[in-house]
C-alpha cells in the first residue's frame, strides 16, 4: 500500500512538473510573440514536450489562456487596492492607485501588450481578460467616491479615472511620450482634478455655437 501511495505520488509530482513547464512556456511565447502567434508545436518544443501531452494538459483555448493569465499572475501579481484603499484623500489615493497599476504594467508590459493586441480578435482570450476590466471598472468607482462632486463634473472625473487606469495610456505617456511612472501619474492626477473642477461649460458652448449655426 506504502509502494502504491509513493508511485501515485511520484506520478502527481512528474504532471505537475510538466504541466509548470508548459505553461512557462506559454508564458514566454506569449510575451514575446504574442497568443495569436503562438502554436501548439511551439509550446511543446519550448517545454520539451510532444504535442499530445499540450493537449493532455490542455484540451482547448480557454483553459489554456486561463491557466497561462493565472501563471503569469503569479508572477507577476497585479495591483492591490488594499495598499490604496485606506488613504483619505482623493488626490494622494489616486495618485497611489496609479503608481501601483503603472508599476504592474511595467513588469508585465510584454505579455499585457500583447494580450491587449490579440483580444479582440480571440474570443477565448477575451473572456480571460474580461475580469481585468471588469477590476480597473471597480478600482475606477471606488476612486470616484470622497472627490464630492455630482452630474457633469462626476462624469468627467469616471472618464479622467478610467482613461488614466488604462494599460494603453501609460504605455502611450511613458514610452511614446518618455515620461517616468511619476511623471505620468502626476499628470494623470492633474487631469482628474481639472475634471473633478468642470462645470459642463464646454458643453454649453458647443451647444450654443450648434444653435446658432442652425438660425
Amino acid at each position: 500500500m506504502k509502494k502504491r501511495k509513493y508511485e501515485l505520488k511520484q506520478r502527481a509530482e512528474r504532471l505537475a512538473e510538466v504541466r509548470h513547464r508548459i505553461l512557462d512556456a506559454v508564458v514566454a511565447l506569449h510575451e514575446e510573440l504574442g497568443p495569436a502567434r503562438t502554436t501548439i508545436s511551439a509550446i511543446a518544443e519550448r517545454a520539451g514536450v510532444e504535442r499530445l501531452t499540450v493537449y493532455r494538459h490542455f484540451a482547448d483555448e480557454s483553459s489554456l489562456f486561463g491557466a497561462c493569465f493565472a501563471h503569469f499572475s503569479e508572477k507577476v501579481p497585479p495591483p492591490n487596492p488594499a495598499t490604496w484603499s485606506d488613504i483619505e484623500d482623493p488626490v494622494d489615493r489616486l495618485r497611489a492607485a496609479l503608481l501601483a497599476f503603472y508599476a504592474y504594467y511595467e513588469r508585465g508590459e510584454d505579455m499585457l501588450s500583447h494580450v491587449m493586441q490579440d483580444a479582440p480578435r480571440i474570443p477565448a482570450l477575451a473572456a480571460v481578460v474580461r475580469p481585468w476590466g471588469e477590476f480597473v471598472d471597480a478600482v475606477r468607482a471606488a476612486l470616484v467616491k470622497g472627490w464630492g462632486v455630482k452630474g457633469h463634473a462626476r462624469r468627467h472625473l469616471a472618464a479622467a479615472l478610467g482613461h488614466a487606469l488604462r494599460f494603453e495610456s501609460w504605455q502611450s505617456l511613458t514610452r511614446f511620450e518618455g515620461l517616468t511612472r511619476s511623471d505620468a501619474a502626476d499628470l494623470m492626477v492633474a487631469l482628474a482634478q481639472t475634471a473633478a473642477t468642470s462645470r459642463g461649460r464646454s458643453s454649453a458652448r458647443v451647444g450654443r455655437s450648434r444653435a446658432s449655426r442652425s438660425t
